[in-house]
């Protein structure tokens, strides 16, 4: 082989094996930097020192439309999250679509499991972009806000995008939430799971907040989730005794 040939060779030879090595080198760290998660930051669980819950459009008139989920379990669920809320002393602020128009009160059911709490009347379409509901939550100067809303893919997931946007940790309660059709319902979800805002029940927002069940509040709180499960094993448990 002549020189200059086998020099090309030899050329050829140490850029395939360094271009390997470095192809082996990426791809090893390339696990590092897919388990980073999208918000930039490690997932810390709820915390009632930190936690504001923000109820959006809980209204008469919107609840006629909600198809995804029964209106007597939304209705349920959102007065159980908002009564455990109150017993752990998490804010709530309810807010309301000009509950003088057509979208109607808020339901009553929520106005009297949180007596004295204001609900918000506003026009904007997004919550977040109301004056007096920024300034309830800014007031708080809590960062987690956990948000409910009618309807889902609207009045809790505009909120969530913005606030995430402002620097605060937004998720949003799905069983607390309600919207028209199913195909919204994938949209909303689906729109929050590209931003990197997590989705939650009521249920486990509630547990989440009480962290212990040696907490003297457990018994409490417990009570205002009232899981029908829950109830259901505790009646079998005290039959079973007698």
């Amino acid at each position: 082989m002549k020189l200059h040939t086998l020099s090309k060779t030899l050329v050829l030879a140490v850029a395939v094996a360094t271009s390997s090595a470095v192809a082996i080198k990426t791809a090893d760290a390339a696990p590092a930097t897919n388990a980073v998660a999208p918000s930039g930051a490690p997932y810390s669980l709820l915390s009632r020192d930190n936690t504001v819950l923000l109820l959006v459009d809980h209204q008469v008139g919107l609840f006629t439309g909600v198809r995804d989920i029964d209106t007597g379990e939304l209705k349920h669920n959102v007065v159980a999250l908002a009564k455990a809320a109150k017993a752990l002393g998490v804010p709530v602020i309810i807010t309301a679509t000009m509950p003088d128009g057509m979208w109607g009160p808020t339901i009553p059911e929520l106005t009297a499991a949180l007596p004295g709490v204001p609900v918000l009347a506003r026009t904007s379409i997004n919550a977040w972009d109301d004056p007096n509901v920024r300034a309830a939550i800014e007031k708080t100067g809590r960062k987690q806000v956990l948000i409910a809303g009618v309807s889902l893919e609207v009045c809790a997931t505009f909120p969530a995008l913005t606030l995430k946007a402002a620097g605060y940790d937004p998720r949003v309660v799905l069983d607390a939430s309600g919207t028209f059709s199913d195909a919204k319902r994938t949209v909303g979800l689906q729109r929050l799971a590209g931003a990197g805002i997590p989705v939650t029940d009521y249920a486990s927002a509630g547990v989440e907040l009480l962290h212990s069940n040696t907490d003297p509040k457990a018994q409490e709180v417990y009570g205002d989730l009232d899981m029908p499960f829950a109830n259901l094993v505790w009646q079998l448990r005290n039959a079973s005794g007698k």
